[in-house]
C-alpha cells in the first residue's frame, strides 16, 4: 500500500555540501504566544548564529528531514499543562529529524552517513556531538528517509511503547485508538492489529477512515458522524477492553463510558486539548465503579525498550505488516504551515518537512 503523501522536489538521494562559513543557515523561532489554536505567524524564520568550528568527536550535519510533534504546541503556551517549562520567545523548537554529516571529527562518522537525532532544533544546519546521533544502519539504508521519522523512529516508537509496552495490549482484545490516522496513532493501529487484536480507530474524513481499514483496522469511525460515544458504542457494543488516546476530550470520555470492567486507557496526547485551558472528563466516576486504569506515558522515560521495538518494527515493515503514513511538505520555510497543519488535522500520518 502507499501511506505517504509528498510533494514534488528534494528526495532521499538528494545531496548535501558541506556549509561555508559565510552561507546563511535558517532556522525557525518561537515569535509569540498562541491565542488560542498555534498560527504560522506564531513562528519566525530567522538567521541562525554561524556554525562554530568542530570539536573533537563532533560532527557537522545538514538537515534532511524533520518530523512535526503536536505535544510541543502546549510548550508554546505560558503555563503549559505538560509539566515542562515553557519555551521562551526566540526559542528554537526541537523535534527529531534525519541528518547528513557533512564533516567530521569523530571515528563514529564520516561524511554522507545518515543519521537520526532525537531533539534537533529546527534549524538548516548545526554542529553536534556524535553521541547524540543514531546511524541509520546500513541494512535499512534502503528504506525511505520518512519510515525513520515514522514506523521505525520517533512515532512508532511512542504508538510501541504505549500499546505494546504500557498498554499491554492482548490478542482478545478489542482496542480503540483515537486520532488513528495521525503519525502515532496510524502505527498504534498496526502495532495492535499485528499483534491480533480487535481494533477501531477514529479519523476526521472519509478518507482517512478508508485509510485506516486499509492498516488493519476491524472497524473505522469518522468522529464528524455524531456525538463520540454514540459512534463508538455502535462500533463496540460489547465495550472496549484497552483505549489508546490521542486525543483527549470527548473521545476521552467515550472511551471512560465504554471500557468495560477493569478496562486500561493509555493516555499518549489530547491534541484537542493543546493551546488551550484542558478539561478533565466529566464521567471519571466511571474510573471507580469500572475499576479503570488510566495511565500516561512519556516515550523519553523508555529508551532502553528501543532495541526491542526496532527489532519488532523492522521485521514488520520488511514483513509488509507496518506501513509508513505520512504526509511530507518540501522547504525548510513550510515549517511553521506544517506544524499548524498537523494541529489541525490537515495531514494524513506523520506531518514531515523535507528541507
Amino acid at each position: 500500500m502507499s501511506g505517504g503523501v509528498r510533494e514534488a522536489g528534494a528526495g532521499p538521494g538528494s545531496t548535501v555540501a558541506k556549509v561555508n562559513p559565510q552561507t546563511v543557515i535558517r532556522e525557525v523561532r518561537v515569535a509569540r504566544r498562541p491565542q488560542g489554536m498555534v498560527q504560522a505567524e506564531d513562528f519566525v524564520l530567522a538567521e541562525a548564529a554561524p556554525l562554530p568550528p568542530l570539536g573533537d568527536g563532533q560532527v557537522q550535519v545538514a538537515l534532511r528531514s524533520v518530523g512535526m510533534n503536536a505535544g510541543m504546541a502546549d510548550r508554546m503556551r505560558e503555563r503549559p499543562n505538560s509539566g515542562h517549562p515553557a519555551m521562551a520567545l526566540g526559542h528554537v523548537p526541537r523535534s527529531d529529524a534525519v541528518l547528513e554529516v557533512v564533516e567530521s571529527r569523530s571515528d563514529e562518522f564520516a561524511p554522507g552517513d545518515l543519521a537520526v537525532r532525537s531533539w534537533s532544533p529546527w534549524r538548516e544546519a548545526d554542529v553536534v556531538d556524535a553521541g547524540e546521533l543514531r546511524r541509520i544502519p546500513a541494512e535499512r539504508a534502503d528504506l525511505p528517509l520518512e519510515n525513520h521519522l515514522t514506523v521505525l523512529g520517533h512515532v512508532g516508537f511512542t504508538a510501541w511503547v504505549g500499546m505494546v509496552h504500557v498498554g499491554q495490549v492482548r490478542e482478545t482484545d478489542t482496542v480503540y485508538v483515537s486520532g488513528a490516522a495521525g503519525g502515532v496513532g496510524s502505527c498504534a493501529v498496526q502495532f495492535a492489529a499485528a499483534r491480533g487484536a480487535r481494533v477501531i480507530g477514529s479519523a476526521g474524513s472519509p478518507e482517512k477512515v478508508a485509510l485506516l481499514k486499509e492498516l488493519g483496522a476491524d472497524a473505522a469511525i469518522d468522529h464528524h458522524d455524531g456525538p463520540a460515544v454514540e459512534l463508538l458504542r455502535a462500533a463496540a457494543p460489547d465495550g472496549i477492553d484497552l483505549f489508546f488516546d490521542n486525543v483527549g476530550g470527548d473521545q476521552l470520555e467515550a472511551a471512560l463510558d465504554t471500557l468495560r470492567l477493569r478496562g486500561r486507557a493509555v493516555l499518549c496526547g489530547a491534541v484537542s486539548q493543546y493551546g488551550r485551558e484542558g478539561a478533565g472528563p466529566r464521567n471519571y466516576l466511571r474510573m471507580i465503579y469500572q475499576e479503570l486504569t488510566l495511565r500516561g506515558f512519556t516515550v523519553t522515560e523508555h529508551e532502553d525498550l528501543r532495541p526491542a521495538f526496532e527489532s519488532e518494527a523492522a521485521q514488520l515493515v520488511r514483513g509488509g505488516r507496518l506501513h509508513s503514513v505520512h504526509t511530507v511538505l518540501n522547504g525548510f520555510d513550510r515549517v511553521p504551515e506544517a506544524f499548524c497543519t498537523l494541529l489541525t488535522g490537515g495531514s494524513r500520518g506523520r506531518m514531515i518537512v523535507a528541507a
